[in-house]
């Protein structure tokens, strides 16, 4: 299996249990959660979140790409069944989005009338 040293350096060497990923902006950081399907039984967790800041850093943006990237190509080497691949990602899409839209009618539900 190939070296994913992004994820590797993150602390993440068990790159075959990975399932699915998601990035998610929160308030001045973005969060990736990197899910895992464990066996019955393990003490290992579910999942792991991932903190980048959103700033002018151009190290923290390319670190938070290349994981994606990784995590991407990893994923994709899985699904073997385009018109599957291409299903997964409308959904993932569709979360994002409708976790965008929440995101948006929160910040105008703050603001006064």
């Amino acid at each position: 299996m190939p070296v994913f040293a992004t994820l590797t350096a993150m602390g993440i060497e068990d790159v075959d249990q990975i399932s699915r990923f998601r990035v998610t902006e929160r308030g001045d950081h973005d969060e990736l959660k990197v899910c895992f399907e464990r066996p019955a039984g393990s003490c290992l967790p579910a999942s792991l979140k991932f903190r980048f800041p959103r700033s002018q850093n151009p190290e923290v943006r390319i670190a938070l790409q290349q994981a994606v990237d990784e995590l991407g190509q990893l994923l994709d080497r899985r699904n073997t069944d385009p018109r599957a691949a291409i299903l997964h990602n409308l959904e993932q899409f569709e979360r994002v989005m409708e976790a965008k839209m929440a995101e948006l009618r929160g910040r105008l539900a703050q603001l006064p009338a």
